[in-house]
């Protein structure tokens, strides 16, 4: 499953996103995951959520990343849940350019049974249907 968070910049996505990380790591029976293009909310995050700081790992495309999450599920078969902020901002693109990765996360979790959180900056009407499809 995949859920999107989405509103407009500085409308508080990422607080919802490290509240939602923080209340499903309380109950997780295996690994939560939150990828952040820095190490900022090392603080913030429950000590159950392992941080991952994509940044350190040279992830330039989307391609990189659905390759290094395969990885991580590859080493971890605990993994349950992802959660995934400022991927725009780590790849430098806008959210209409994001068809492949959103594609190749709905695979990934059909595939090995983890879900994914996702932010993504833009109005209801902005986003792209290959987005609009995972927002509740």
């Amino acid at each position: 499953m995949i859920q999107v968070i989405y509103g407009a910049k500085g409308t508080g996505k990422t607080k919802i996103i490290v509240e939602q990380a923080n209340n499903y790591a309380r109950e997780a029976k295996g690994v939560v995951v939150y990828i952040d293009r820095s190490n900022n909310r090392l603080h913030d995050l429950h000590r159950n959520v392992r941080l991952v700081n994509a940044s350190a790992y040279d992830l330039r495309s989307q391609h990189d990343i659905l390759s290094f999450i395969k990885g991580m599920l590859a080493a971890n078969f605990d993994i349950e849940q992802i959660y995934m902020d400022g991927i725009t901002r780590l790849l430098d693109c806008n959210i209409s350019q994001l068809r492949e990765l959103y594609e190749g996360l709905e695979f990934i979790s059909a595939e090995h049974n983890v879900n994914f959180c996702i932010t993504a900056s833009g109005s209801r009407e902005e986003l792209p249907d290959f987005i609009a499809k995972f927002v509740e």
